[in-house]
């Protein structure tokens, strides 16, 4: 795997890819290639925030960078070698829940 990373932004531009990085994380989280993690706030107001990173499975098709600054937080970053079969991923959990919305209708 190559080892330059871009973000979901970048790489649906350079793409020319019809979804946004919204749907394609959604789709992600409901595979199991990416989950929500809470956390603490930092200002010790007792807040609880979170962010979505790459699960184990989903590292291999990108990296969980770290943010700037004193956060946990990161960033998922993704191989611009891998995105076609992340792509071919998130298609198929869409077209299962459009299955899923006929056969309910």
């Amino acid at each position: 795997m190559g080892t330059q990373t871009k973000s979901l932004k970048a790489l649906i531009a350079q793409h020319c890819v019809s979804l946004d990085a919204i749907t394609i994380m959604n789709a992600l989280l409901k595979v199991g290639h990416a989950e929500n993690f809470e956390y603490e706030s930092s200002t010790g107001s007792g807040e609880i925030k979170s962010f979505r990173k790459l699960t184990e499975e989903g590292q291999k098709f990108g990296v969980n960078k770290l943010s700037m600054g004193p956060s946990i937080r990161t960033e998922a970053r993704f191989y611009d070698s891998s995105f076609p079969e992340l792509l071919s991923i998130v298609v198929k959990q869409l077209s299962k829940e459009v299955s899923e919305i006929n056969g309910s209708v």
